[in-house]
Order: structure tokens, then sequence, then C-alpha cells
């Protein structure tokens, strides 16, 4: 069975994600302290893992890319469980394999990378070297329901929490793999267009990523310095489009 996913998010009113364009604090505050309450929330939540995407991980964590020009693929990928012994779990969302690793945890958390099978075998030995787990979403590592399918079965990890950027968080949303929202509202703005936001399916006019779920808020609070906290279940009424 795969874990609940919980997504957890704080955008500005206007559900944009880059905290470094939100108005200032109408009192003057430092904006990190308005930031604090995020992740103080996200241990309230109790994951067993959190899981970010490749663009968040190389942006704050590794910031190096492997380099596959030219190696052949894996022959035969299967997953591998490191023997890391960190008892917290980080899932990366990596694809196509892009990030170059020099450490085996971040955050104080063991590496789960979550690839694609067309990565290289070199790529697979970087990774057993450095003592990262992997496995595998399908051939071009979009598979997320089989990937969280493994995440449960071969991790025993029954609670996530899903930290990506809003493309990431519209893929789960358009897979019916979101359970619950914790979304933290900043008392701020950005006001511009095209800005990412909290959720970005890409996708067709006519597509609705979140045809047949509906959302039961089971909590509203307002935290120190003007934050709220939405917190939200996910009803599936019908099974989601694929």
């Amino acid at each position: 069975m795969r874990p609940t996913i919980v997504c957890h998010m704080m955008s500005s009113i206007d559900g944009r994600l880059n905290g470094d364009r939100w108005s200032e604090p109408f009192d003057g505050k430092n904006r990190d302290i308005l930031f604090a309450p995020y992740y103080t929330i996200s241990e309230r939540l109790s994951p067993e893992a959190h899981m970010l995407g490749r663009n968040t991980v190389q942006i704050h964590f590794c910031p190096k890319t492997f380099d596959h020009t030219g190696l052949p693929r894996a022959v035969r990928p299967e997953p591998y469980l490191a023997l890391s012994p960190a008892p917290r779990k980080l899932v990366i969302l990596d694809p196509h394999g892009k990030i170059f690793y020099d450490t085996n945890t971040i955050m104080d958390s063991g590496i789960i990378a979550v690839l694609g099978e067309n990565v290289s075998e070199a790529y697979l030995t970087h990774l057993r070297e450095n003592d990262i787990s992997y496995l595998f979403a399908g051939a071009d590592g979009h598979d997320l329901e089989n990937a969280m399918e493994q995440i449960g079965t071969l991790f025993n990890i029954e609670r996530i929490v899903l930290e990506g950027g809003g493309i990431v968080n519209g893929q789960f949303l358009k897979h019916g793999l979101i359970d619950e929202f914790s979304l933290m509202i900043y008392p701020g703005i950005d006001g511009l267009a095209g800005i990412h936001s909290i959720v970005e399916y890409t996708g067709n006019d006519d597509e609705r990523p979140a045809t047949g779920q509906s959302l039961e808020l089971i909590s509203a609070d307002k935290l120190e310095n003007g934050v709220i906290w939405l917190y939200y279940r996910v009803h599936r009424k019908t099974p989601a489009s694929r």
C-alpha cells in the first residue's frame, strides 16, 4: 500500500511560492520570523519521510549536475536499498538522474532517489557508492503511483509530507495521490502574473486535474504574526482522471 501523502506548502495570499517576492510584514518584522512556523507545522504532521522535486534539491542542497553524456543506459534497473542508518527519509523525484551527490543525507534524512529507467548505469553506480537508495518510476520516471507503492512496500513508510514545487504538486494531484493539504498563508502578496503557484499542472485547456476530488476543511488556525494554517482532507468521489 502506498503512504498517505500530505502536500504541505506556504504561499502568499495570492497563492504564489517565491518568498523572496512577497511583500514585507506591515509591522517591520523580519520575514524569516514569519516563515518559521512552516517548519514547525511540517514536524507536527508526523511524517516518516519528506518529498522534494529535483529542482528544489539542486537550488538549496546539491547544485552539481551529473553528466550522462555518452554513457550507456542501465541494463537491468532494480531498486537499491542503502545501509544508511538515518531514521528519517527524504524522497527526491529526479526522473532523469540529474543530481550529483556529495552526501547521502540531507537535513539529517537518508535519501531515496526516484528515477526513470532511462538513467545511465554509471549514475546508479554513483548512487550506490554514496550509499543512496533508489527505485524506478517507469521508463520516464513519471509512474508516480508505482513509485509510491514501492516506497510503502520497500521502506515501510506510511506517511510522507510532499513539499514539491507547483509542478510536482500538480502531477500528484492529477494522479489522485494527495490525501491531505496543509497550506500556510503568509500575510503578504506577490501580485505578478506567471509566478509559480502551489499547484500547477501543465496540460490542455480542457483538462481538470482535480476532477473527482473534493476538499474537507479539517482546521483553520491563526498563528503568530498573522500567518494562517489551513488543513484539508481530500475526498475522492470517483477515480481521479488520468
